[in-house]
């Protein structure tokens, strides 16, 4: 064995190991299936011995009382008790091969619900800093084309691989049971078989990977293309989104042309053993029958026993062809469910926190990447009831401090104090729960109004909700659509910027929190939509702590405290007045402005 399949194999009963949980509440169902399995095998393997007695007792008259039907407790007085018994044989069959698949069926849809679940509820739970680093697109193949793969797995190739194993085994016995010199030929098919099959294992595993993982890639690709169709339509980028599609999608397509490749030499393979082996069961068994050593009914019954080996044969090849393609994406999900331990982090109970009075950085330095610092000894406090605003240019360090304060990211150096406690010393849930934040790009789920603005944890009755509605500027709700109840679409059409920014901003009232976040609130409106934005930003911040981050001087000039950033370094901080006074670098922008 090479070292690559030693790793394979470990790496396989990782993944075992890894899917176990999900399986273990339904062990019990995939026993019984099992069970089903073995009874299915015995009635499956008793049809050709019937079709054997069938043929020397009845049909040719052989009046042989074979071992065979002894074996099976027969005893038949006529033609017709033979057919009724086949009959029921057949129907019995038909029962456990039923009650297999419900039971089968049942188990695996339960561990795919389960396992999706799982999957998305995890991938709420994970640092924003995972997002930052996989791509949309290949999540959603993870929680769409992988489980399903998954699903292919625990119905269709698991207890099936099992029953074919299972199944070519008493064949096996069967052939050696009713002619040993027949039998030895077969035999002599089992190395070959062998050979075949791990080859064949070696070349798919690596062509389905890929294939995985370029789906992930395309899907990608494809998502940021609609959701960009203005841009690339504006732009004239159109040729160069659709040579990196064409690009993603012909290596696709190589990697499942191996796949297929490798597939269409094993299948005709085995079917060719399977024609020579009955090819020189027919010869050897023929000159058998002719020298009275067997029955024309054992030669038949061998033949049929051969047909059922090489069927589950084929079906373990095309059931493998499954099978690495659920390891592939079974691999894919194991690494995404892997990031617990960074999800345990940020969730991570130790203080208790019910309200927040009291925000501090203290002398805080970040990056995104350890290497390229973002921000620089930031220094600053904000109480209960007071608002700081954060001004700057683009790439001076805004947002950074955002992500910091809702537990985003950490710092590399320095400490963010919540009520005088470090931060990471504070369940991060706790923080968020108590913080509301309003972003340049509203976001709106599919839904209705309602759904949007009340949090699950503390619905809102009409009066409460309405009242809300009113505090956010949300009059045009009842005016122009249908309230609380307006259904709204994707990226929250039919709604205006301004409007969707509103609902936001009755979404924080909803959630009532003691931290509220504005970043750049205020961007692309227009002068009306911004006016009534201002009005619903002064009310919510009445009583919080406030941030606003602006590129506009005038959102900010009313904070109790503003701060200006260059180059992840604060450059001047005061009020409105005492900054114009100084006449700095706020000074300055602040002439550009009023131009």
């Amino acid at each position: 064995m090479t070292r690559e399949e030693k790793e394979i194999r470990l790496a396989d009963l990782v993944l075992a190991k890894a899917m176990w949980p999900y399986i273990r509440p339904y062990a019990w169902m995939l026993a019984v299936s099992t069970l089903l399995v073995f009874a299915g095998i015995f009635f499956e393997l008793s049809i050709p011995l019937l079709i054997q007695k069938g043929l020397d007792g009845f049909i040719l008259q052989s009046g042989q009382n074979s071992k065979d039907a002894l074996f099976l407790g027969l005893h038949m007085e006529d033609f017709r008790s033979f057919g009724l018994f086949f009959c029921l044989m057949i129907l019995a069959a038909f029962v456990i091969d039923f009650g297999q698949t419900l039971f089968l069926e049942y188990s695996g849809q339960k561990i795919i619900l389960n396992l999706r679940w799982e999957l998305f509820s995890h991938m709420t739970g994970l640092p924003v800093a995972y997002y930052d680093k996989n791509a949309s697109g290949r999540l959603v193949a993870r929680v769409a084309g992988d489980i399903e793969n998954m699903n292919e797995m625990f119905t269709s190739v698991l207890v099936f691989i099992f029953k074919d194993l299972v199944l070519m085994a008493a064949i096996f016995v069967m052939l050696a049971r009713l002619n040993a010199g027949l039998a030895f030929y077969l035999f002599g098919l089992v190395p070959v078989i062998l050979v075949s099959v791990t080859g064949f294992s070696r070349h798919v595993r690596s062509a389905f990977r890929t294939i995985r993982q370029k789906i992930g890639e395309i899907n990608h690709s494809f998502s940021e293309g609609i959701s960009g169709i203005r841009a690339i339509q504006t732009t004239g980028s159109a040729a160069t989104f659709i040579k990196r599609f064409r690009d993603l999608n012909a290596t696709h397509y190589d990697a499942a042309m191996r796949q297929i490749k490798t597939f269409a030499v094993f299948m005709p393979f085995i079917g060719l053993l399977g024609i020579v082996s009955t090819a020189i069961i027919l010869w050897a068994g023929g000159l058998k029958v002719t020298a009275h050593e067997m029955t024309i009914g054992e030669l038949v019954a061998f033949l049929t026993y051969m047909k059922l080996f090489f069927r589950p044969l084929r079906e373990l090849s095309e059931k493998f062809n499954l099978l690495q393609n659920a390891l592939a994406s079974a691999e894919r999900i194991t690494t995404v469910l892997e990031q617990k331990k960074d999800r345990q982090r940020l969730t991570r109970k130790r203080v208790r926190m019910d309200a927040i009075h009291h925000l501090a950085f203290d002398h805080v330095h970040f990056s995104y990447d350890t290497e390229t610092p973002v921000l620089k000894d930031i220094c600053f406090s904000l109480e209960k009831g007071s608002s700081i605003g954060i001004v700057g240019q683009t790439g001076s360090g805004k947002t950074s401090i955002i992500n910091l304060v809702t537990g985003f990211y950490r710092p590399d150096a320095g400490l963010i104090r919540i009520n005088g406690q470090p931060q990471e010393s504070i369940n991060t849930m706790d923080i968020r729960r108590k913080t509301a934040l309003v972003m340049q790009d509203p976001i709106l789920f599919s839904g209705t109004v309602k759904d949007n603005i009340c949090p699950p944890e503390n619905p809102l009755d009409g009066l409460a909700l309405k009242k809300v509605l009113e505090q956010a500027n949300c009059g045009f709700l009842y005016d122009k659509f249908d309230g609380p109840d307006t259904v709204l679409r994707e990226g929250g059409r039919p709604l205006s910027a301004g409007e969707k920014q509103l609902i936001c901003i009755a979404r924080a009232f909803a959630c009532n929190p003691d931290l509220i976040i504005f970043d750049e609130a205020t961007s692309y409106m227009d002068s009306g939509s911004e006016q009534a934005v201002h009005e619903a930003m002064n009310r919510l911040m009445k009583g919080r702590l406030s941030i606003i981050i602006a590129h506009r001087l005038s959102t900010i000039r009313h904070c109790d405290r503003i701060l200006l950033l260059r180059v992840g370094r604060i450059r001047e901080q005061g009020s409105h007045p005492e900054l114009v006074r100084a006449k700095g670098e706020y000074y300055h922008l602040l002439e550009k402005e009023t131009l």
